[in-house]
């Protein structure tokens, strides 16, 4: 069996599975659910092990798409205020939050006074 075929054979085993397994739990039939969850079983681990392999061989094209989605979609998440510091509980927003460009407010912005320290 050749690795373009995996896949196929990985799904099909697991929506036989599924289908047995649930025709069998319908049907009040051991034997057919029983063999629907071995067919899943054994589905499972040929998906994780081909999801891993095609995670391990991403081409530099596909890095660079992913990265370039995962930076539109936080810039998505700046500009619908998603990233903006909660107000406490029966409380105002914090107003002293620093603001680190233009409208992004960190998510724990840190006290800009200087705790006192006293000599022992």
């Amino acid at each position: 069996m050749t690795h373009q075929y995996m896949p196929v054979f990985a799904f099909s085993l697991l929506l036989v599975g599924l289908s047995s397994g649930v025709l069998g739990l319908l049907g009040d039939n051991d034997d057919l659910w029983k063999a629907g969850l071995f067919l899943v079983l054994t589905a499972i681990p040929l998906l994780i092990t081909r999801t891993v392999h095609n995670s391990q061989h991403a081409r530099a094209d596909q890095l660079a798409d992913a990265d370039h989605a995962g930076y539109m979609r936080a810039l998505d998440h700046v500009a619908r205020g998603l990233l903006d510091v909660p107000a406490p509980r029966g409380g105002h927003r914090n107003d002293r939050a620093e603001w680190a460009a233009g409208n992004v407010i960190p998510l724990r912005p840190h006290d800009s006074t200087p705790t006192e320290r006293k000599a022992q």
